[in-house]
């Protein structure tokens, strides 16, 4: 199984550093390794040697470097701790007194270099000239491997004989990039809380139909994702076979890995010294070497042009409802608050625009799943690095590929004018209105379900934050998205470059209050006039008789001579579906919709009529000053 570096280790090398008592052989270790052979006349301390990437197992650099006590005191030692990665405690195996000062000196004078640090390094502990007896008493070395946690693994070699040496630093280079202590506790004998956070939700991505187990296939899926290869069906039950054995919930009666099982598989590989196959699966999720989510893996860069949108791609839609519908247990087409719960268990936490605007709920306030798509559009619109945060948490590059792949960038809305077509799927349309207009009823008709009539008395007095809602709407037969959002200005007619910018301005008024129409005139006036940006006027009666507006147009006039379009009329009572069509269709075609451009045109005529003269002009005076010359010229010849 191929493994993979942390990041915290990309660019620079290992540091191996090795101590123990005089003569236990550290500097003939060091150089057995280097020259592949033995040598009888060793130096008292090998220089710093360094081994090249392409050689080492795990393609990174490494440096050695030998201590010796007779040459350095504690001071030196202290400094090489606090450069080095990780540290080999050497001792003979046929001696008793360096066995005995592993625990006596030198585990308490590592942790004293130490005192500082916020983690202790990891140590080997290396039985050096094994070749010199045929068994050792284990007992001393369990003991010193209980009492100091940071002892990843005891390693018995030969310097004379090659024995293990290269596994040593193997399990060194290990020790340092694939490292235990993040990953199991030793004093409890049982998986770190942030490791088993990690598979658990490794587990839950991994199992794609939400039943709790991983079959066959879903085992073979996350093989092949962590590790590029086919697992055998005869290596595959005998996994099984020893999760079985070992586990007692491990395997379900229908033959398939559980939760427990999976953890224990982990749990046995870290045990038995393959920590690295650990690692792999979790930096494979975007883990970095502290179990948080790498920034890249949630954050992938994506460039959007000024003018451009960002809105889920058909993979992005096609993941996003094939997880609502995995997590639709009772198939009622809607999340329930346990549903959702569960669902959003494998992220950091819940979106938090989720609370921030309206979509479809059933009538107890669990959200559809049209409700679903219709705020991971929004979402995708407002925030899409939230979209792709969330993509990658939930498992969509388990499934499909990065999750760039599951938003794309819409064309520039420059170009969408030129070519009087858009493309994109997703439109804010901001409502507009003095207090008391309606505008924060027409955003809340537009969504269906008891969230958003339960909030109608809440806001209406105007207190609380803008309401905003989305829903799907239909335009010339095709699917769209229109978020609706409400915009109090901040003073009396003064609206911010944010609350002009949308796709479609509604501009609502109340038809029973006389000086309700004045505000939206003004707003148009100072604000859409010359922009191109399409508009238009609502009419809200409320129930109740229209009223002779208090302006110098009434609705109907002023629409007129503005070329734009006759008041729609709405009403409370009125799910004003063909309204929100109507602004969505706007929105898709601002060209159509847009007078500003329409009344630009006679005046383009006419500056390119006017050019044309001038131009015509220019070349009848240059025709006559080409005249003269000749004529003149003629004239000085013949006399």
């Amino acid at each position: 199984m191929a493994s993979e570096m942390g990041p915290k280790h990309c660019g620079r090398s290992v540091r191996i550093l090795l101590v123990g008592d005089q003569d236990v052989g550290k500097t003939s270790i060091i150089l057995s390794l280097v020259n592949e052979e033995f040598l009888d006349e060793v130096p008292e301390r090998a220089e710093t040697i360094t081994i090249p990437a392409e050689v080492t197992p795990e393609l990174v650099p490494t440096d050695i470097i030998d201590y010796n006590e007779n040459e350095q005191d504690n001071e030196d030692l202290a400094e090489q701790v606090r450069h080095a990665d990780v540290i080999c405690l050497v001792f003979s195996v046929i001696d008793d007194v360096s066995r005995e000062n592993i625990r006596s000196k030198w585990m308490p004078l590592l942790r004293e270099c130490q005192v500082d640090s916020e983690m202790l390094h990891p140590v080997i502990l290396v039985g050096n000239k094994s070749d010199l007896i045929n068994n050792i008493s284990m007992h001393v070395i369990e003991e010193v491997l209980y009492e100091y946690p940071e002892i990843e693994t005891y390693v018995q070699c030969s310097a004379k004989l090659l024995m293990n040496i290269s596994e040593m630093f193997c399990y060194a280079q290990t020790a340092i990039l694939h490292p235990t202590a993040p990953l199991y506790c030793v004093e409890e004998k049982i998986l770190t809380e942030k490791c088993q956070k990690a598979l658990c939700r490794i587990f839950k991505i991994c199992d794609i139909d939400n039943d709790g187990l991983l079959n066959d296939d879903e085992l073979n899926n996350f093989q092949r994702h962590c590790f590029d290869c086919h697992l055998p069906v005869q290596q595959l039950n005998g996994i099984k076979t020893i999760i079985n054995m070992n586990c007692e919930h491990g395997i379900s009666p229908s033959n398939c890995v559980t939760l427990d099982g999976f953890l224990f598989l982990h749990m046995l590989f870290i045990l038995k010294g393959k920590a690295q196959t650990t690692w792999t699966v979790i930096r494979k999720f975007g883990y970095n070497d502290n179990l948080d989510f790498t920034y890249s893996y949630l954050h992938p860069t994506l460039k959007v042009d000024k003018y451009c949108t960002v809105e889920l791609s058909h993979k992005g839609e096609q993941y996003l409802s094939h997880l609502f519908e995995t997590h639709d247990k009772d198939k009622d087409d809607c999340l329930s608050p346990v549903e959702l719960k569960s669902l959003f268990s494998i992220c950091i936490d819940e979106p938090h625009l989720l609370g921030k605007c309206l979509y479809n709920t059933n009538q107890k306030g669990w959200i559809t799943s049209q409700g679903w798509l219709s705020f991971w559009s929004y979402c995708t619109l407002v925030e899409a690095d939230t979209t792709m945060a969330y993509l990658a948490m939930l498992g969509y590059s388990m499934k499909l590929e990065n999750q760039l792949s599951g938003v794309q960038v819409t064309r520039s809305k420059k170009i969408d004018l030129q070519k009087k077509q858009s493309q994109r799927s997703v439109y804010i349309c901001h409502v507009i209105g003095s207090k008391g207009s309606g505008k924060t009823m027409l955003c809340k008709r537009h969504v269906k379900g008891s969230l958003a009539n339960d909030m109608i008395s809440k806001n209406e007095d105007g207190d609380l934050p803008d309401i905003t809602s989305v829903n799907r709407v239909q335009v010339y037969g095709h699917d769209k998205y229109l978020v609706m959002k409400e915009i109090k200005p901040s003073s009396e007619s003064h609206l911010t470059k944010e609350d002009v910018k949308c796709d479609v301005a509604c501009l609502v008024f109340n038809s029973s209050q006389s000086c309700s129409f004045e505000y939206v005139a003004h707003v148009y006036l100072k604000y859409y006039q010359n922009r191109n940006i399409p508009v238009l006027i609502v009419s809200n009666d409320k129930g109740r008789p229209i009223v002779k507006q208090d302006y110098i147009l009434q609705p109907d006039q002023f629409c007129k001579q503005n070329k734009l379009s006759t008041p729609s009329a709405f009403t409370e009572s009125s799910e004003g579906k063909r309204l929100y069509s109507n602004l969505a269709t706007m929105a898709s075609l601002p060209h159509k919709y847009n007078p500003h451009q329409y009344r630009l045109l006679p005046n383009l005529r006419d500056s390119v009529v006017w050019k044309t003269g001038i131009g015509i002009a220019m070349i009848a005076l240059f025709g006559i000053l080409v005249s003269k010359c000749l004529v003149k010229t003629k004239r000085d010849l013949l006399s």
